[in-house]
């Protein structure tokens, strides 16, 4: 009798218990890093907490830290004052092997959602400084100005790159009479309008706003990336790219250079189900993800898992997304 009471207690008490939806999640705290207010990512980053924000459970947190970058943003992470981060690919796997600007090996790092834009290197000369070609900086020796973003970012770290790739390095720029300035955006632009600067170059996007400024108001060349300069950037982990004609002011014809796009990334500690529920919210929701900026434009979920487009292995949450819609066979 006993026994027939308490399991018709139970059964009462089922009835009338909540139950979690499959695949249900708890409420979520997440900080993603993205860089500083005004900048593309920390609107992706605005988008992007949007649509969780949405989909996952009320009194879900989202936090968008407005600083870091395209290389500190993995330090965050991996220290765990963040557990989202928007990154490059290349900057991804270098982080992963311990590389370039990254004394330790971040193994522990994971993707989640790659190919949200596309950006490309676009490098600038003012016609007054007469550079023709990369190549003419190391072959000539010219005393250039290079103008460049502060140190550790990627924009620097870009800059010595592509010149050292071209026999040109920070050093030998010195060496041959010129300089190199780390300044602001702000700053760079107003040196190559007044002829204070010779040379820039940055990650950018098609409609980039300072990019857009200079080749507005400095008058200016774009550049190629030479063959034997482009073979030892894609040795790096960049990708070949073509900007494509007149995607700004004055630059009439395509341009042969590299490229990478931003993608979302994690750790290990993240749960598998929260990884499953971030993947899928962002991909189920690409349209709306897609209008937030005109750079998510081209963000297709279709490759949002491909290694060119990830940089770092996938996190296993994430996989099981992208097998269920199959896009991973």
């Amino acid at each position: 009798m006993k026994r027939c009471i308490l399991f018709v207690l139970v059964a009462f008490s089922l009835m009338f218990t909540p139950i979690q939806p499959c695949g249900a999640i708890d409420v979520q705290n997440l900080r993603i890093a993205t860089q500083p207010m005004g900048s593309s990512w920390y609107v992706y980053g605005g988008v992007i907490g949007g649509v969780l924000r949405n989909d996952f459970p009320n009194g879900s947190r989202v936090d968008i830290l407005p600083y870091a970058g395209a290389a500190a943003n993995y330090n965050l992470v991996y220290d765990g004052k963040a557990e989202l981060g928007l990154g490059f690919p290349v900057t991804g796997t270098w982080a992963y092997r311990g590389e370039v600007v990254f004394k330790n090996k971040m193994t522990n790092l994971r993707a989640l959602v790659g190919g949200l834009d596309e950006y490309y290197v676009g490098i600038v000369a003012t016609k007054k400084s007469q550079i023709k070609s990369l190549s003419d900086v190391s072959a000539k020796k010219m005393p250039i100005h290079l103008a460049t973003m502060t140190k550790g970012s990627i924009g620097e770290i870009l800059n010595g790159q592509v010149m050292g790739a071209v026999d040109a390095s920070f050093d030998q720029i010195r060496s041959f009479g010129g300089r190199v300035t780390h300044t602001s955006y702000g700053n760079i632009t107003k040196m190559l309008v007044d002829g204070q600067a010779d040379l820039h170059m940055h990650v950018v996007t098609a409609g980039h706003p300072s990019m857009s400024e200079i080749a507005i108001t400095a008058d200016v060349i774009f550049l190629d990336i030479p063959p034997e300069a482009m073979k030892k950037m894609l040795a790096l982990g960049w990708t070949q790219a073509t900007l494509p004609a007149n995607t700004f002011k004055g630059q009439t014809r395509p341009v042969s250079t590299i490229g990478t796009t931003t993608n979302l990334f994690t750790t290990d500690k993240l749960p598998n189900d929260v990884a499953y529920a971030i993947t899928k919210s962002i991909c189920e929701n690409s349209k709306t993800i897609s209008t937030g900026h005109a750079g998510l434009k081209v963000f297709t979920p279709a490759r949002a898992w491909k290694p060119e487009n990830v940089g770092l292995p996938l996190h296993p949450g994430a996989e099981k997304y992208y097998r269920e819609k199959g896009f991973i066979k």
